[in-house]
């Protein structure tokens, strides 16, 4: 399955994460809409698993902040208004501009071919159409800005609003023209940090962590 958890790199094997890793996969990419209702004893008929692993899986993604219990009413996908995205895209564009600045010292050859590499498999992934993977190398071309960076409260910052984001853009994955537009706005990031035009770069990511204000 595709690691979902965004800007981490540890392998994760056991059930529950890889049940978490799949539900992930079904919000972000649209499978599950918003306020859906996570049936447990459903996706472990579908998963072929007992409810158990599900069950702990459902706890792991409370934690993601996109799935949320609710008294006498199960678990069910997150539906997060307009006042909240808001707030978590400023927070977002805030790191964005954070991350970059830190970064600009560090950067070095190895570095800007490393993330011309992840722009590439990007590519490839959204060429084929294998849209999951593509949010997952998206995510991963983000973060290692924040790798750059060195800063480690940073990147868990990241990790935890771009959760929020992603899930929330998850109608933008199934419009070929958004998703377009998505793949410009990260390209000229990637070509601008090579370039060192860590001003056009922000720009960039600015308008990558917008789009989630436009898509509801």
């Amino acid at each position: 399955m595709t690691n979902f958890f965004p800007s981490t790199e540890n392998q994760r094997n056991s059930l529950p994460d890889e049940i978490a890793h799949y539900i992930l996969n079904k919000i972000f990419t649209g499978k599950l809409e918003l306020g859906t209702r996570l049936i447990e004893s459903n996706i472990a008929r579908e998963l072929n698993v007992s409810n158990i692993p599900v069950r702990e899986a459902f706890y792991i993604l409370q934690s993601t902040g996109i799935v949320e219990r609710l008294p006498r009413r199960g678990v069910r996908v997150k539906a997060f208004s307009k006042e909240e995205i808001n707030d978590y895209t400023v927070a977002l564009i805030e790191l964005y501009q954070i991350a970059i600045s830190y970064s600009v010292p560090h950067w070095n050859e190895e570095h800007r071919l490393n993330i011309k590499n992840l722009l590439i498999e990007a590519k490839e992934k959204l060429s084929q159409d294998k849209i999951d993977e593509y949010i997952s190398k998206c995510d991963r071309i983000s973060a290692y800005i924040f790798k750059v960076a060195g800063n480690k409260v940073f990147l868990k910052f990241y990790s935890e609003i771009t959760y929020i984001t992603t899930a929330y853009c998850q109608s933008i994955w199934n419009d070929p023209n958004k998703t377009k537009i998505w793949h410009s706005n990260i390209e000229a990031a990637v070509n601008a940090l090579i370039q060192s035009d860590f001003e056009q770069a922000t720009i960039q990511l600015e308008l990558l962590a917008k789009q989630a204000l436009l898509v509801q």
